[in-house]
């Protein structure tokens, strides 16, 4: 008990002194469905599917996966997300942004203000052991629900949920290394069974002092389907926000400085007008993520006659991957969601919001080989005004989307400068 008044004592002093920082975070998603060949008849509650899926035959098959990259501000209020390199943090929550499927926050400073600093938690010791190739004490907890602030929700509801877990601290220097939590039994409207969070933490040293921060984080759901979400998430770059750095936050007025100047404008475009856009690179389903930013090259000129404005042919557009969902079954299929945001004219990147023309096929036009194009089906969807997305019914395991992939754009109304 005297150790785990030193760990805790540890991990507050760790949090407490956390200076505000920016991380990139990678998230790989998967949705799993049951093989009930293998399986046997489908189970009918949270228990037998709770217990099905820990037999050792279980086995699970690869729905769908896609992957998410963002950069999460911390500071002593919280969590912040933008897309990676938006350098706009916008006040909405992580699932707001990403909009579709399992997200997590608080992998930074609540889970561990919540069971290590708050008297939530009761703790048991269950003795020493080793983790990777670490001498470690392993330490249980549980915190009720009457004490929990850990929330459970989807889109339409979220609920307070009670948790029990584990964690192990390096023997020699009190280091938390490793902490698993395993939520109780979930309220039936949210249609989960349970979710389990597995968090890594390394030291990071930011301005010549060490910090605890998360380096890995699992996270896997059991739903009432029995369908599985099981995401995988790293932290990479993190930095100090020294004196010289600055965060823009989406109300703030983006045209306020110079820099933000030089940065983004707005050109004031007619609505209607037709921009054929080609990727200006390929993007490799390896590697790439929801988040990236991708370019663009105009591959005819535009007139507008309003303003009389002429827009050359190979003109450069910047935008962003919006979603990369690639779903299994007989076939592999991709559907690819893509949003432009600024086109630059004049030496600087103003602000335009495209349509991609209506779902119908023949919108957008894949290159193959010898000179061959194939068509494309686009669609838009108005919950998510000015993203394209492009379904390709059969890839590769390789797949690379390649430059040259080609849609027709629609300008809507010119984005009003901010006052």
């Amino acid at each position: 008990m005297e150790l785990l008044r030193q760990i805790r004592h540890k991990v507050a002093d760790s949090i407490s002194h956390l200076p505000r920082y920016l991380c990139t975070e990678t998230v790989d998603r998967k949705s799993l469905e049951p093989d009930l060949w293998g399986r046997g008849r489908k189970a009918s509650s949270c228990a037998e599917i709770l217990a099905a899926a820990e037999k050792p035959n279980a086995k699970m098959l690869l729905f769908s996966s896609d992957r998410l990259r963002l950069d999460v501000a911390i500071a002593r209020d919280g969590e912040m997300y933008s897309w990676v390199g938006g350098g706009q943090f916008e006040d909405q929550s992580l699932g707001d942004l990403v909009k579709q499927g399992a997200t997590s926050t608080g992998a930074f400073g609540s889970y561990l203000q919540a069971i290590f600093v708050a008297e939530a938690a009761n703790f048991s010791f269950k003795g020493e052991g080793e983790w990777n190739g670490r001498h470690v004490l392993n330490y249980t907890f549980r915190v009720p629900l009457e004490r929990s602030g850990y929330t459970v929700g989807n889109r339409a509801i979220s609920r307070l949920i009670g948790y029990s877990g584990s964690f192990a601290a390096d023997a020699a220097t009190l280091d938390l290394l490793r902490l698993e939590l395993h939520t109780d039994a979930m309220p039936a409207e949210l249609e989960m069974c349970a979710a389990e969070t597995i968090l890594d933490y390394t030291q990071v040293r930011m301005n010549n002092v060490d910090f605890l921060l998360p380096a890995d984080v699992n996270m896997r759901i059991v739903n009432t389907d029995a369908r599985e979400s099981r995401n995988r998430t790293v932290f990479t770059g993190c930095h100090q926000f020294l004196g010289e750095s600055r965060l823009i936050f989406e109300e703030q007025n983006p045209t306020s400085t110079p820099e933000a100047d030089s940065r983004s404008k707005t050109v004031n475009l007619s609505a209607g007008l037709k921009l054929s856009i080609a990727l200006a690179e390929s993007i490799d389903l390896a590697t790439a993520a929801a988040g990236d930013p991708v370019t663009g090259r105009l591959t005819r000129a535009v007139k507008d006659s309003s303003s009389d404005l002429t827009i050359p042919k190979g003109t450069k557009l910047n935008g962003r991957i919006f979603e990369l969902r690639s779903s299994y079954g007989v076939a592999t299929s991709l559907e690819f969601g893509l949003r432009w945001e600024g086109i630059e004219l004049s030496g600087a990147n103003h602000r335009v919001e495209l349509l991609v023309k209506s779902a119908v096929p023949g919108t957008a036009r894949l290159p193959l080989a010898h000179s061959k194009l194939q068509e494309v089906t686009a669609e838009f969807r108005p919950d998510e005004r000015g993203v394209g997305f492009f379904m390709l019914p059969e890839i590769g395991k390789n797949y690379r989307i390649p430059v040259g992939f080609e849609a027709e754009w629609v300008t809507l109304l010119a984005v009003p400068p901010v006052k």
